[in-house]
């Protein structure tokens, strides 16, 4: 049974983007109250493609270092034209694979707009004129161990020797007592660094020199020291952080970056599948967390030559993301950015950017008070999760150590809200991200004339981008010189060209930020060959990323 709940969202009318009542409608196929596992996951993918065969078209694009699947979905109405022929929109999620909450983002936005389309009008318009490509779920290997385990693991799975003892992953962090978290454990210590707050027994802060022997804590990951080297869980399962892996900017240098850029089959299959697709006019990837809008490029010393116009599109199309979810716009001013995250290299966004040449925007899904202090975070735990974020230290007996104490931070609090929360935060970035889509360039043919002449019949036509982007990037056209210019084709049949060119190149049309198109005229003659037979003219506007339309046009000896 399909259920939908209506929400207030943008949508796309013609010329203007207004607020509009819209259902957020579902196909019944996926409920948002856990995080899904893998196999949860295909069987709705399967499903989903079976039930709407018009509309999904499902792939696996690669595997993973472990062999698990890598599904791509591409959404396109089959009856409005080849996706090839409409500017492409990429959504993914869960590249890092602890931040689980980012695959639920884009399985979201998958099934809205699937469910969606014939129920919703200005959704289905979206639809049909443009073409989705979603891969929910980048790093299966770290999605699997941190939903099906107590395990966080951001990276791919791939063995690395951390504490350099010539084994591989050998002393990891464990569940000592089986409640699926992974907290931290606390250990009297006099010569510990960390004592108890003077006003909070939850929290540990570093120890004063003068600090009592018999107050003092030494803080460890739950788990054992399983190497026998004294130290614990220090050579955890390895991997690379695939969104350090591709090939912008990328750097050896960088931790977790791997060999080379693209060593990792997670990361070449993704550019592998978007360079096939080059009609996708601009990227968003989910992540968390802390409620932040991202752009991309992410280092700083690019901003002294990137494209005024383009940083205007990338904090111009945020300010709906911040209207919708609240979050904070970092979209604008790069060196905050730097400030607050310190970016690195070999980022997917930046590829996208940078070498591809579309916009790329990541929302850093869940907002909370990390980063704001010790204080504002606790506030915020008893305040917001009533309590449950923070776990209370309570006794555990240690096979090595004896006793101590388990606690700390949930990460379903942290890195991803708990179950409870997971739909209302989807639900509000699903909105938002939609309104990135709807700003994405589209061709048309506006007016098309034809008149009677000495020399023949004059068509006339008014070839515009109906689009709130401009069909490429400045960055795209003047740093990468590879876009493509929008080109007026006229093709006849029982008719020939008298003056004007059959191919005609119109450069990159500016998008209607303003309100209105960008229009371009184009003019032909052509004169009928037989008089006697039908005679037609068909105009193709063709545009790498804003999709192509075509107009027919039946001609008469008489006029048109």
């Amino acid at each position: 049974m399909r259920r939908h709940l209506c929400v207030a969202v943008s949508l796309v009318t013609v010329g203007v983007i207004s607020p509009t009542v819209a259902c957020a409608q579902s196909t019944g196929l996926i409920d948002f109250d856990h995080y899904h596992t893998l196999t949860e996951i295909e069987t709705y993918l399967q499903a989903l493609a079976s039930q709407f065969p018009d509309l999904v078209t499902l792939d696996v694009i690669g595997q993973s270092r472990e062999g698990r699947d890598i599904w791509a979905v591409d959404i396109n109405n089959s009856e409005t034209g080849p996706a090839s022929t409409k500017a492409g929109f990429y959504v993914d999620g869960n590249i890092h694979g602890g931040e689980v909450l980012g695959g639920e983002g884009a399985l979201a936005f998958l099934d809205r707009i699937v469910a969606g389309h014939g129920r919703d009008g200005p959704l289905t318009e979206l639809v049909d004129n443009r073409a989705f490509y979603i891969v929910p779920i980048v790093n299966p290997d770290g999605r699997a161990i941190s939903v099906d385990t107590p395990e966080n693991h951001r990276w791919n799975v791939r063995p690395v020797d951390e504490d350099g003892d010539g084994a591989f992953d050998e002393d990891p962090p464990e569940d000592l007592d089986g409640d699926m978290r992974m907290l931290q454990m606390r250990v009297r210590d006099p010569g510990g660094d960390w004592v108890e707050h003077a006003t909070d027994a939850r929290r540990m802060v570093r120890a004063a020199r003068d600090a009592p022997a018999n107050g003092r804590y030494r803080l460890l990951t739950e788990g054992v020291d399983n190497d026998g080297d004294g130290r614990f869980n220090e050579d955890r399962i390895g991997g690379v952080d695939l969104n350090r892996n591709f090939p912008a900017n990328w750097s050896a240098a960088q931790f977790a970056s791997g060999p080379f850029p693209l060593s990792e089959p997670e990361t070449h299959a993704l550019v592998r599948y978007i360079t096939e697709r080059p009609n996708i006019a601009a990227v968003h990837t989910f992540h968390t967390s802390g409620g932040l809008i991202l752009r991309f490029p992410t280092l700083a010393d690019q901003d002294w030559d990137f494209p005024a116009a383009d940083l205007e599109a990338y904090r111009r199309i945020a300010e709906d993301g911040v209207t919708i979810t609240g979050y904070a716009n970092y979209a604008y001013e790069k060196q905050v950015i730097v400030d607050l995250m310190n970016p690195g290299h070999g980022v997917f966004n930046d590829w996208a950017s940078k070498e591809f040449g579309v916009l790329a925007i990541t929302t850093e899904m869940w907002g909370h008070a990390i980063g704001e202090g010790q204080d504002a975070l606790f506030a915020w735990n008893d305040d917001v999760l009533g309590g449950t974020g923070y776990v209370d230290w309570y006794p555990f007996t240690h096979p090595d150590l004896g006793p101590v104490e388990l606690g700390g931070w949930d990460r379903w609090s942290t890195s991803s809200p708990p179950d409870a929360m997971i739909a209302a935060e989807v639900d509000r970035n699903v909105r938002w991200v939609l309104t990135f889509a709807e700003k994405t360039p589209q061709v048309a043919v506006l007016d098309v004339e034809v008149s009677r002449t000495a020399a023949g019949l004059a068509i006339g036509a008014t070839v515009a981008n109906v689009g709130w982007m401009a069909t490429a990037t400045v960055h795209a056209t003047e740093g990468l010189g590879i876009t493509k210019p929008v080109r007026a084709t006229l093709e006849l049949f029982n008719a020939e060209l008298v003056t004007g060119e059959a191919s005609v190149p119109l450069g990159v049309l500016p998008g209607r930020q303003d309100g209105r198109p960008t229009t371009r005229a184009v003019s032909w003659t052509v004169r009928i060959l037989d008089g006697d037979v039908p005679a037609r003219a068909v105009i193709e506007v063709w545009s790498e990323k804003a999709g192509t339309v075509r107009r027919t046009l039946e001609l008469s000896a008489r006029g048109r």
